[in-house]
């Protein structure tokens, strides 16, 4: 009988068992925002901080900055048919607007971009283009 070198042999089960355990809860760990999507997320209102943001719907996906602006893209689940992800837009660590699409969201100011708003063109002048 050989022995062999491979630290499967040492621990019952093996490594093996004990990777893809942690494999499972990493992944857990990644797709928890999107299992959360389904419940009610909790409502922000202007003035909230980025923290009061997080503790209501979780971390964005994305979050961008530039200046004082800070702007936080949640996944809502109709990007192809809304255009855009759920935005939430901070100014000097405070909320000024959010643009939402999910159910789940809700935005207890007025947003530059009311969900019941339908597209159509703008007023412009002819010959001013």
């Amino acid at each position: 009988m050989g022995t062999t070198s491979s630290p499967d042999c040492l621990i019952p089960g093996g490594l093996r068992s004990v990777g893809v355990a942690m494999f499972i809860a990493a992944a857990s760990a990644l797709y928890a925002p999107t299992a959360l999507s389904a419940q009610d997320a909790g409502t922000i209102k202007p003035g909230q901080s980025e923290a009061d943001v997080k503790a209501a719907w979780g971390n964005p996906i994305t979050e961008r900055k530039s200046g004082i602006y800070t702007y936080m893209f949640y996944e809502n689940g109709c990007l192809k048919t809304c255009g855009t992800y759920d935005v939430v837009i901070l100014e000097n660590d405070q909320v000024v607007d959010a643009i939402v699409r999910a159910g789940n969201h809700k935005y207890d100011g007025v947003s530059s971009s009311p969900s019941d708003r339908k597209p159509g063109p703008t007023n412009v002048k002819p010959g001013t283009t």
